[in-house]
């Protein structure tokens, strides 16, 4: 049976000299999507947010639990999202 996951992160423009968009899933350590445009980060985040809860199911590591997602708007880092997948 599958289960619904989601997760914060946070959608910002302006990494590599300007050039890059990026989806930063705070507190899952190297968790990220980067691309040239917003639409192309925000459709790749779901499946970069399954693979690595997938890997912490499959090495049998706890889940991180999300940060806050008024804490992480407070902290005015960029846009932040809510990201779901399913696994």
């Amino acid at each position: 049976m599958e289960k619904e996951y989601e997760y914060p992160a946070v959608l910002a423009f302006g990494y590599d000299g300007g050039r890059l968009w990026v989806v930063n899933f705070v507190g899952l350590s190297g968790c990220w999507v980067e691309g040239e445009d917003r639409e192309d980060v925000l459709r790749r985040a779901p499946e970069v947010l399954k693979e690595y809860i997938r890997s912490c199911i499959e090495a049998e590591w706890p889940i991180p639990e999300p940060p806050g997602i008024e804490d992480l708007k407070a902290a005015n880092v960029g846009e932040v999202i809510t990201v779901r997948c399913r696994i």
